[in-house]
């Protein structure tokens, strides 16, 4: 009843919405049980138990007996995910990620799969590294460049440390909060965050808390938590670290610069196979010599491949000796690719293939 005595006209209607969600459960839950008895079959062929061209034609098919009001977009999100979770209910995957919940790297590795699997966080990113080549996680999801701030130094150094494939390639959008127990500003004591995300946000730093100490830790979500234990303490992180550690804004998009965008590799022992969009990721260290680089990348010239990516760092064993860690076009099963990685190994100490992959492609509403 409302304030008036009538029969509220919503309760019906909500009353109905409620029998529907439930019904829904009871269906996704059947199709989860259905699809755990494909993967047993599957596994008894020996098939795969991923099989795009057969999600194709569900979200396909879905799209073509839609009658509405759901458009397109919509019954595309919900039936991928529903489609995932079928997929790994046949082969659950484990993903570990920078932890604790919340980080950006988790929001990456979220997304990316997403949100299906069983996702681990581990606190630095050599655990990650470790974890995976002790097959204790399928994947491992770590950040490797920022559009604004660079590489990530320590990321390129573990490749060199450890046997793994680079699976797979994700950007994601970068946009910070200051985030508080009570969201006051006149609260805030000190503030923490990872040493990226401060720089990112030096200028509004400087300009709104001039007189606060920022304090850096391991990461964004670190920070949260930190901020979450005592309200004088202030975090520079995401909104859905907000959400998880129940924490207000002080204020949002404080970073100096739009179209900040972090890319994250998916590491792990697969080779995926080349899709026609692909790039290649190889590390090699050459000798101390003038024109070594030059004569190592000649070969990508004069194949005509594009380069998209060189980075530097020290290899740590030998002063003044240096890993170049180079992205080119194309899938490794490419025979020019194949070719041009044999002429640049021949003037080089070393050369290691980190791994062919898929070039990210941010998905679009579909029309």
């Amino acid at each position: 009843m409302d304030d008036n005595g009538q029969k509220n006209p919503l309760a019906p209607l909500r009353e109905e919405i409620d029998r529907i969600d439930a019904r829904i459960l009871e269906l996704i839950n059947q199709r989860l049980r259905i699809g755990e008895q494909v993967g047993a079959v599957k596994k008894q062929k020996g098939s795969q138990v991923l099989d795009r061209q057969r999600e194709r034609m569900v979200i396909e098919n879905l799209s073509r007996i839609n009658q509405g009001p759901a458009d397109k977009e919509l019954i595309r999100y919900i039936f991928n995910v529903i489609i995932t979770a079928t997929r790994e209910i046949q082969k659950p995957k484990t993903i570990a990620y920078l932890g604790p919940k919340a980080s950006y790297t988790h929001i990456a590795a979220l997304n990316h799969f997403k949100h299906s699997g069983n996702f681990v966080e581990q606190p630095n990113l050599f655990d990650i590294f470790r974890d995976v080549e002790r097959a204790q996680s399928h994947f491992g999801v770590v950040p490797v460049e920022n559009s604004i701030e660079g590489a990530v130094n320590h990321t390129l150094d573990l490749f060199s440390d450890f046997d793994l494939n680079i699976c797979a390639e994700h950007y994601e959008p970068v946009s910070h909060a200051l985030l508080s127990i009570t969201g006051e500003p006149g609260d805030v004591k000190t503030i923490y965050s990872h040493p990226q995300a401060i720089a990112q946000c030096k200028g509004w730093l400087k300009k709104k808390f001039p007189h606060v100490d920022v304090l850096e830790t391991t990461s964004t979500s670190k920070a949260a938590l930190m901020a979450s234990q005592d309200q004088r303490v202030a975090a520079i992180a995401s909104q859905k670290a907000a959400h998880i550690y129940e924490l207000l804004p002080v204020e949002s998009k404080i970073e100096d610069l739009s179209g900040n965008v972090t890319r994250f590799l998916v590491i792990g022992k697969e080779s995926p196979e080349k899709t026609g969009n692909d790039k290649t990721s190889i590390m090699f260290a050459t000798s101390h010599t003038p024109g070594a680089l030059f004569k190592a990348l000649a070969p990508i010239d004069h194949n005509s491949l594009n380069m998209l990516k060189l980075e530097s760092r020290p290899t740590r064993h030998q002063n003044w000796s240096y890993y170049f860690f180079m992205d080119i076009e194309g899938h490794i099963k490419d025979e020019i690719v194949a070719q041009t990685i044999d002429e640049i190994r021949a003037h080089t100490l070393s050369l290691k293939i980190l791994g062919s992959y898929p070039v990210f492609v941010k998905e679009e509403p579909e029309s």
